[in-house]
Order: structure tokens, then sequence, then C-alpha cells
């Protein structure tokens, strides 16, 4: 070629790639600005989530999918076996996705990214990719006002049955709290070990939520009492400054307290999020022998939170100090206890008091009962085996057997202790409920009166007056096992009942003369039932 002409063919070819530079829009610009998260227990409406905004992502919106309830620009991943995970960090190295964090145990990326497209060019299979939800501290929602009620203040520990010196109750027993973190109290060991997977900004004060669960478990001051104050704490922080957490690090804080040999693990924290690597975490947990528990909600509605809602954790509601259903707590099919919840004296940093109220109180009794029970059977048992016999001699109450408002029942912890003693005598009215009759058959509801036998010895020959609106129906019940129950159906007061909106029915047993009951005082009761809006 002559060099004329390749001069020619040089320019030529630098104007084109000149014009290309020129016609090329410039790379987006990443959105730097934080974006508040707003949990979806509070009662602000949810914002749009803001991938869904990006025009460059429509077509990786619809492949990858959006939840307006999840954290934004973030998912979590995980992988069969650590190859795959190494290979895919490999592929991270190159592309414009930062990890967030890391569970090796599970195999599990925490992802963040300024665009789903970044996420599009990485070639991953949308069925793979998990949300990243928002765990924080239960919220109050506005539901209605329950008057009536009564605070424990210092009275949970005797209202539990627990009358004599339990200082000792839980040693050896290895309790986590995966929380807000366990700061320096009184009324707390200073032997609590410490797994902090958030960091707390500076100059920042930490979240006092966990230092109030803890102290319900294993406070250990003559004047501020846990259940179980000789139990070893672990203190598992995934919770910052503000309350809140994720699916991820709630994942993570499980795996953390396993691992770290808990045998137990309260969790009084919530999401609205089914989260898969938080289930695995459960299952991981649980197949090597931590029993978890965790708080049911505050919201007042018909499901349980996540964790509480997994069949294998111990949904926990809440009571007040006359065992009354709390109607913030939120209800369930799968609950299984529930404890006190409103108005429980605490510990609160600085060497404070604080009056606690909510489900995150009454899921740290069963946990502590759990330890007790583990540690003063004789022999000693596991707290598998612990939590069974916890559930098997909760007191009634509700309807008549396991139900959404208080699962198997309130948790009586002197009563499981006593399980084998012998000679105690203790018969109680547990509940009167309402059951409406089936429109076929206008004879098949009734009151419903359940007797409970919580002592250790048959009683037999005993008998219960029962009164509805002022009419007597005397019933007798010839034999009652120890730890057994018994509902007595009365079809009477149905029409009453709708035509006032009310029924007042009492309840009274008598023992004969041969039989001294130790707690005469839950020998009666005396209920004011109300008609459900459902049933107008």
């Amino acid at each position: 070629m002559k060099p004329r002409v390749l001069i020619a063919s040089l320019a030529l070819i630098i104007g084109l790639l000149v014009g290309w530079l020129l016609i090329t829009p410039p790379p987006e610009e990443i959105d730097t600005a934080q974006v508040k998260i707003t949990p979806k227990s509070q009662t602000t409406p949810v914002a749009p989530n803001p991938e869904s905004g990006r025009k460059k992502s429509d077509h990786s919106q619809r492949r990858l999918g959006t939840d307006p309830n999840a954290l934004p620009f973030e998912r979590i991943i995980a992988f069969s076996d650590q190859d795959a995970l190494q290979r895919f960090l490999q592929k991270l190295k190159h592309s414009r996705v930062r990890i967030l964090g890391q569970i090796d145990t599970l195999n599990a990326l925490r992802l963040g990214f300024d665009d789903l497209s970044h996420l599009e060019g990485l070639g991953l299979d949308p069925d793979d990719l998990q949300f990243n939800y928002p765990v924080s501290i239960p919220e109050f929602l506005e539901i209605e006002e329950q008057t009536g009620l009564v605070g424990f203040g210092a009275s949970a520990l005797e209202f539990l049955g627990i009358t004599s010196d339990n200082s000792t109750w839980g040693q050896g027993v290895r309790i986590a709290v995966i929380d807000s973190g366990i700061q320096a109290h009184l009324a707390l060991s200073e032997n609590v070990q410490h797994i902090n997977l958030v960091e707390i900004g500076e100059g920042a004060t930490p979240n006092s939520h966990g230092t109030s669960v803890a102290s319900l478990i294993a406070g250990n001051h003559p004047n501020l009492r846990g259940v179980a104050p000789a139990s070893e704490l672990i203190s598992v922080r995934i919770v910052d400054e503000s309350g809140s957490s994720s699916s991820f690090l709630l994942a993570e804080g499980i795996i953390a307290a396993s691992d770290a040999g808990a045998n137990l693990i309260n969790i009084s924290l919530g999401s609205s999020g089914d989260s898969p690597i938080v289930r695995r975490a459960v299952e991981y947990a649980s197949e090597r022998g931590s029993v978890i528990f965790a708080s049911s909600g505050n919201e007042g509605t018909a499901s349980a939170a996540f964790p509480a809602a997994y069949p294998e954790v111990h949904a926990v509601g809440a009571v007040d100090a006359q065992g009354q259903y709390l109607n913030f707590s939120n209800t369930d099919h799968n609950l299984s206890l529930t404890g006190p919840g409103f108005e429980v004296r605490a510990a609160f940093p600085g060497d404070n008091v604080t009056s606690f109220t909510g489900t995150s109180a009454s899921v740290a009794f069963p946990v502590g009962a759990v330890a007790a029970i583990m540690t003063q059977s004789d022999p000693a048992v596991s707290a598998q085996v612990a939590t069974q016999i916890l559930i098997e001699h909760a007191n009634e109450a509700g309807a008549p057997g396991t139900d959404p408002e208080f699962g198997h029942g309130i948790v009586n912890l002197g009563r499981a202790l006593q399980r084998d003693t012998p000679g105690i005598v203790d018969l109680a009215v547990a509940s009167q409920t309402y059951l409406n009759p089936d429109p076929a058959n206008r004879n098949s509801g009734g009151l419903q009166v359940s007797i409970e036998n919580r002592g250790t010895e048959p009683v037999f020959q005993s008998s219960v007056d029962i009164s509805i609106a002022g009419d007597f129906f005397p019933v007798t019940i010839q034999t009652l096992q120890a730890n057994e129950r018994r509902v007595i159906t009365i079809p009477a007061g149905f029409g009453l009942l709708q035509r006032e909106g009310q029924l007042r029915v009492q309840s009274q047993i008598d023992l004969g003369e041969n039989n001294r009951d130790v707690l005469p005082s839950n020998d009666r009761r005396d209920d004011l039932i109300l008609l459900s809006p459902d049933e107008n």
C-alpha cells in the first residue's frame, strides 16, 4: 500500500472512532443516596421499591423480580457447595455487585448492587436469588384499647409458680439472646459471651432491648431476678441502635448461636418476610440440638411473625397478670405457649429498671423455664425434653385444647417442677368459653368449662356448680387424673348472648370433705363472655 493511501485509511478509522464516542451516552450515574428502610410492622404505608423506578432495569425487574417489603438493592444467594460459592466469588471480581455478608456454613452471600442489570450480567438463575427482609424489634400497631388489664411489676416469678430460692437454676445451660446486645448491668453476670455481627455507630447508644430480655431470663439481683439466674448467656448482636436488622443477619445470628453451643435460643424479634435463608438456619440449629423460642409479634394479627411462624420454632404470645390474652399479641395455630407480657419489671442500661410490655418480654419466660427444668430435674434432662415437660404442664386457657390465642396454655413452671411430687391436690376452673351452635343443630354449642387437675394426685367425686346468667347446672366428675383436663359443655345461654351481646357465667369447684386444695383461689371463675363482632 502506498504511504498516501495508508494515511487516508488511518484518518478514516480515527474519524469513525471519534464519531462513535460522540454519539454514545455516558454511563448512568450511580445513585449513592442513602435509602431509609421502613419495616412492614410500622403503620406507615410501604413506599414503592426504588429498584422499580429505574428504566434501565425493566427487563431485569421482570426476570429477577422485586418485593416492596424487602430491603432494596439487596439479594441473598445460597450455593449447593463451597466450590460453587468460590466460582461465583471469582466471577464477582469483574462485576459491580458487592458482597455485604457471607455465611460459609450455608454457602450463602448477601449481595448489594446499584441496579438490577448488574445482577443480570452475572447470568444467575432467578430461582436461586432470595430477598433480604427487614427484621426488627416488634412494634405496636393501632389496635382496639383493652381495659381492665393488670400489670406484673415484680410479680412475674410468683405468677410462674416460683416461690423458693431459684438462684442456682439453669446452671450450665447456655442461652443465646439474639437481639441488640446485652449491656453491663448490676442484675446481670459479667460472664457473658459476646458475638457482635453488627457494629454500633460511633457515638451512638446501643439499643436497650436485648439487655431487658436477658434480665428476664437470667437476672441475678435480689430485686431483679430472672427465671434461671445461673444460666450462661451468649449475646448475639444483630440489631443496630435503631432497632433494625435483616433476614441475613438473623440467619447468621442463629448459626453463630448454635455453633457457640447454645442449648436455647431466644429471638425477641420479628419480620413479615418468609426467608429461605432463615429457614435453613433454623433447621441447622435444630438439628444440632438448639431449641428456639421466638416472639409471636405485637401487631394483633392472625399470624405470627417470622421466625416464630416456622414449625421448628416455639412461638410465644403474651398475657397480663390475670392471665388475660393481650390483644396486641399475634395469634397463630402454630402458637406454643403464652407468658407474662404486660408491664414486667426488667433491666435497663445504666443499672436502671424499666416496665417492659410485649411478646418480646413474654418469650423470655419459657426460655428461662426450660433452663430451670433442665437442671432441676433428677436426672437432668435435655432442652428438648424440658420443653415438652413445660408444654405438657402449661395451664389450660382460652378455648379447650390448643388454640391460636394461648397455644398449649400459660407457662406454669412451678407445676412442671413439682410434677413428680406426691400429695398435691389442685383442681382449677381453667377457662370458660362459648362455642356457637351449628346452624343445622342449635344444641351443638354452648358454654364450655374446662376443669384441669394441676396437682399430682387423682381426684374422685368432685363437683362443679355452673351458673349461666343465674341458672345453675350442677355437674359431678367421677375421676380426674393428675394433669388431666375435662371439658363440660352446657347447651344454654345462646339466645341471651345474641340478644344482650354478653353473658355472665360462673363456675365453682367442690372437692368434698376428703380433699384439700393447695390453691383454692383457682377453684372459682367468673367471666363476662362477649359476642364477637363476626357473630352478630
